[in-house]
């Protein structure tokens, strides 16, 4: 009886298997990447729409007052006024909103960060309690901030404020929220734990160099591009409660054009 040999890969075959493996994994892994970047957006999105609604039910309960900013630079709060708290009774979950895309390390250790500071929860109920002052220094709460041109306590023209929904002449033009710096570099870090941002003073850069400005206070980049382009994407939220997810030059032109100031956005 003949002996049946056996045939096995040969080394060449073998590599031209590993090489489909190969090329299959590289067109795949980009196409994945791209889906859960989609998928993290219109999670963005919806978490600012939330915190629209939410506002929303706190000016109707408010004679159309809008709410306030109290977390300063640097980890510095009137927790009592900030926004977070204010807005605590207007959402099912509370309004500690964290972004997918947010790798701030100001978050609080147990909340995966790096920064050992007071928890938006821990802040919510000892304010309940009756607890104002001596709370120490916060962590980080939200990935979201506040437009300050919509504030009173930090309103660039405190003179002539836009806090409240009668003030405002195109709320579907007017940013009222946008994502706060991640504070991964020194020179970001005064704005990551604070629940505004600053936007009057973009605009003193020079021409090119207003999306680097802007990108010390908030993440201008949080959904692709860098710092500095224009064409930086993050999410902004308006106050008619529509949210997008936008590149800087499409809501920050110049101190003349922008759709921060109320008296100008368009």
């Amino acid at each position: 009886m003949p002996s049946q040999s056996q045939k096995g890969f040969t080394l060449i075959e073998l590599l031209v298997v590993i090489a489909i493996i190969a090329l299959l994994i590289g067109i795949i892994l980009p196409s994945l990447g791209k889906a859960r970047a989609t998928a993290q957006a219109a999670i963005c999105m919806t978490q600012v729409r939330s915190l629209g609604i939410a506002h929303t039910l706190y000016a109707d309960a408010n004679d159309g007052n809008f709410v306030d900013a109290g977390l300063a630079h640097g980890g510095i709060a009137d927790i009592p006024n900030s926004w977070p708290v204010l807005l605590a009774d207007y959402t099912e979950d509370g309004v500690a909103i964290r972004s997918p895309v947010d790798r701030s390390p100001f978050w609080s250790v147990e909340d995966g960060g790096e920064f050992d500071g007071l928890r938006f929860e821990d802040a919510l109920r000892r304010v309940r309690d009756g607890e104002t002052s001596g709370l120490g220094e916060i962590a980080r709460w939200t990935s979201y901030g506040l437009n300050n041109y919509t504030t009173r306590s930090v309103s660039p023209s405190p003179d002539e404020t836009y806090d409240a929904q009668k003030r405002i002449e195109r709320p579907y033009a007017t940013v009222h929220w946008l994502m706060m710096t991640f504070g991964e570099t020194a020179a970001t870090q005064d704005f990551a734990r604070t629940d505004h941002v600053h936007a009057e003073d973009w605009g003193a850069a020079p021409g090119g160099m207003i999306p680097l400005r802007a990108s010390l206070e908030a993440q201008v980049n949080a959904h692709g591009g860098k710092p500095g382009d224009w064409s930086a994407k993050a999410t902004y939220g308006y106050l008619d409660g529509h949210a997008a997810i936008e590149k800087f030059e499409d809501v920050y032109e110049s101190f003349e054009k922008n759709r921060f100031d109320p008296r100008i956005a368009d």
